[in-house]
């Protein structure tokens, strides 16, 4: 029946794993016996050999090293100085002189070629120098082949005698198994739950096999009820997503609507202030006016940027900064003054926060470099630098090379609305104001 195959085959087992563990003791019983008595042969040559090292005698060092030829699994051996260089040597064969490892550490080594053992050698606290031999570990390898020889021979016989016993109820036991792996492995494929596994007898076989109908017919109702909920599940966020970018669509829009708007009522304000300044006589009156109505042009043109951008949270200002500058130097530069233009603007994204006070302070600056720095038709050139410094950080940087700030003008204590703004925008930033240099 069933449990005699399972005797036989637990006695296989039972068998070979006590042959790995007979195996594996001779082993590291063997193993140890090889290093105690390497240890043993390099404490007596350490001794032998401490007058020869003291004495720096070779002759009666390389002498003591040749009483290892008793050894025949002996390799190799070293005396060295306190230094760590070779004092006297011996090997078995000339042609395979013992290595030495570098660094050199105390005690024994081991690997599948051979087996080492350092010793140092003091005398009165001093030390002399060292004791190293190599032992290959070939009585090892015949010692373990031979071990292994008569445990497997032991171990196929009683497979032998396991495999007669197995046969003789194999085919009571085959076909109920194959059957069984055969519909576990059509419901591993198919997915089919719906699927049932033949009862042969009423043995433990044929309850093992009720068992796992039983729990197939639970899986397949499990299995109906995830998918009924997966469905659910799936057409609810399905409905969800489309409920959310239908509504994130309509943010869009109304976002584009509102920078829009707000863009356009700032264009009716820069009008009428331009209209405003046609009725204005006073030069310093005016130049108010058209101040006013490049700041309004200077947030105007933020707002433009914005609804015709696919991010409605962040301004470009590698193109926003030339664009602003080109309607400045409309508005400002003289037909026959020659000034140049120098701008240097990194891949840089602002958000509404920054950019507007970054803006209005660019119109600030090269108002006044365009009205001041150049007087009586000289040219020159204004520089525009923005770019990161660090995470977080910006850097603005306006600079000419005109007739420069009067001494007495700076950005502490300003009186000029211009140089105040300025100064409430750099504060608004969080930031710092000092001078360029061109």
């Amino acid at each position: 029946d069933w449990s005699s195959d399972v005797c036989s085959s637990d006695l296989a087992f039972g068998m070979v794993l006590t042959s790995i563990a007979i195996i594996a003791y001779q082993t590291f019983t063997f193993t140890n016996f090889m290093i105690s008595e390497l240890e043993t042969v390099a404490d007596v040559l350490g001794k032998n050999g401490t007058a020869a090292l003291r004495f720096q005698a070779k002759r009666d060092a390389e002498n003591t090293l040749a009483s290892l030829r008793a050894k025949p699994n002996i390799t190799g051996a070293r005396f060295l100085n306190a230094d760590g260089s070779t004092f006297a040597m011996y090997a078995r064969s000339p042609n395979l002189p013992p290595q030495l490892e570098v660094p050199l550490s105390e005690g024994y080594a081991i690997d599948l070629r051979q087996l080492t053992w350092t010793k140092y050698v003091y005398q009165d606290g001093d030390l002399l120098g060292a004791i190293y031999i190599e032992s290959d570990v070939g009585v090892l390898y015949r010692q373990l082949f031979h071990s292994i020889s008569t445990i497997l021979l032991i171990t196929l016989i009683a497979a032998a005698l396991a495999l007669f016993l197995g046969i003789r109820f194999l085919r009571t036991v085959s076909e109920p198994i194959n059957h069984l792996i055969h519909t576990a492995n059509r419901i591993s494929e198919e997915r089919d739950y719906s699927l049932r596994a033949e009862q042969y007898a009423a043995d433990d076989l044929g309850a093992l096999t009720v068992e796992f109908n039983e729990m197939l017919a639970e899986i397949e109702l499990r299995d109906a009820e995830m998918e009924r909920r997966v469905r659910e599940r799936t057409e609810a966020l399905s409905h969800a997503n489309q409920t959310l970018e239908s509504s994130l669509e309509e943010k869009v829009v109304l976002l584009k609507e509102i920078h829009h708007r707000v863009k356009n009522n700032l264009q009716i304000i820069s009008s009428l202030l331009s209209l405003q300044a046609r009725d204005i006589a006073d030069a310093r009156d005016l130049d108010l006016f058209v101040n006013s109505q490049n700041r309004v042009q200077t947030m105007a043109l933020i707002h433009e940027r914005l609804y015709q951008s696919d991010d409605l949270a962040r301004v470009d200002f590698t193109e926003y900064i030339p664009v602003l500058v080109d309607s400045l130097f409309t508005t400002y530069k003289t037909s026959d003054q020659d000034i140049e233009l120098r701008v240097e603007v990194s891949d840089l994204m602002l958000d509404l926060d920054q950019a507007i006070p970054c803006g209005l302070m660019i119109n600030e600056l090269i108002s006044n470099a365009l009205k001041y720095a150049f007087p009586d038709g000289r040219s020159g050139s204004i520089y525009i630098g923005l770019r990161a410094v660090e995470e977080k950080r910006v850097e603005l940087e306006v600079a000419d090379d005109g007739v420069g700030l009067p001494a007495d003008v700076t950005t502490r204590g300003a009186k000029t609305l211009g140089l105040q703004l300025i100064q409430i925008l750099t504060r608004q930033l969080r930031g710092q104001i000092g001078r360029a240099h061109v």
